[in-house]
C-alpha cells in the first residue's frame, strides 16, 4: 500500500513539470518568429535602419545626377556666349569666360572715353560755327537726320543694323540666349538697344561687345524653348522695320 501511494504521488509532479517545459518552448518559439517576421520587414521597409539609409542614398544619386545637369546646361550656354573657346573642358570655358569679361570691361571703358572725346568734339565744332539746321522746323530736322542716317558721303543707302549672324539658343530653366552679331557703324548701338526695348521681352540681363569692326549683342531673355523661332521671327522683323527709312522705328 505503501509504495502504491509513493508512485501515485510522483505522477502530478512529472506531469506539472512537463507542462512548463512545453509552456516555454511554445513561448521560444513565438519570439523567435516574431524576430524573424521583423527582421523581414525591416529588410523590405524603408522605415527600417538599413531601407532608410538606402532609400537616403538613391535619393542623393538623383539629386547629384540633376545637379551634373544643370551645371553642363550652364556651361553649354556659356560656351555658346563667349567667341573664344580654347578647349572643351570645364576649367577652359570657366576660364575662357572670365578672360572674356575682362576684355568686355576694357572694351567698356574704350567706348565711354570715345564718347567723351566726341562729344567734346561736338561741343568744340558747335562754339565755332552757325548750325543751318537750326533753322529747319522739328519735322524737317528729324526727316533730315533719319535720311542722313541711311545714306553715305557717297549718296548709297546704307542700314544701320546689317546682321551677319543671328543664333538663339536654350540653356535650360525657361531661359533662352540671344546672340547677334552686325556690322559696327554709326548708332548701331543704339539701334540695337532700341530693337529689344521695342520687343516688350523679359530681359534677365544683356551686354554688347565690339571686336574687328563688329558688334557682339548678347541678351538673356526669360522664355521657353517653344519661344525660340517666334523670338528669331520678331527680331528679324524688328530690325527690318528700323533699317526702313519711313517706318516710325527708324525715328
Amino acid at each position: 500500500m505503501l509504495r502504491n501511494t509513493r508512485t501515485i504521488g510522483r505522477r502530478p509532479c512529472s506531469t506539472k513539470m512537463k507542462s512548463s517545459t512545453d509552456h516555454h518552448i511554445r513561448k521560444s518559439l513565438e519570439n523567435y518568429g516574431s524576430w524573424v517576421d521583423e527582421a523581414i520587414s525591416g529588410y523590405y521597409d524603408s522605415s527600417s535602419p538599413d531601407g532608410a539609409a538606402s532609400t537616403a542614398a538613391s535619393k542623393n544619386i538623383v539629386s547629384e545626377r540633376n545637379r551634373r545637369k544643370k551645371l553642363n546646361e550652364r556651361l553649354f550656354a556659356l560656351r555658346a556666349v563667349v567667341p573664344n573657346i580654347s578647349k572643351m573642358d570645364k576649367a577652359s570655358i570657366i576660364k575662357d569666360a572670365i578672360d572674356y569679361i575682362q576684355e568686355l570691361h576694357d572694351q567698356e571703358r574704350r567706348i565711354q572715353a570715345e564718347i567723351l572725346e566726341l562729344e567734346s568734339g561736338k561741343l568744340k565744332k558747335g562754339s565755332g560755327g552757325y548750325d543751318f539746321d537750326q533753322d529747319l522746323p522739328a519735322y524737317l530736322r528729324s526727316k533730315k537726320k533719319r535720311t542722313d542716317a541711311f545714306y553715305d558721303s557717297g549718296g548709297s543707302r546704307i542700314s544701320p543694323i546689317e546682321v551677319l549672324e543671328l543664333r538663339i539658343t536654350y540653356m535650360g530653366e525657361k531661359t533662352l540666349v540671344v546672340s547677334l552679331t552686325c556690322s559696327k557703324r554709326t548708332d548701331t548701338m543704339v539701334k540695337l538697344c532700341e530693337v529689344f526695348e521695342s520687343l516688350k521681352l523679359k530681359i534677365i540681363t544683356a551686354n554688347i561687345t565690339s571686336f574687328s569692326g563688329r558688334l557682339l549683342k548678347t541678351v538673356f531673355i526669360e522664355a521657353d524653348e517653344n519661344e525660340k523661332e517666334n523670338l528669331k521671327t520678331k527680331i528679324e522683323t524688328a530690325i527690318a522695320a528700323l533699317n526702313d527709312p519711313q517706318s516710325p522705328m527708324s525715328i
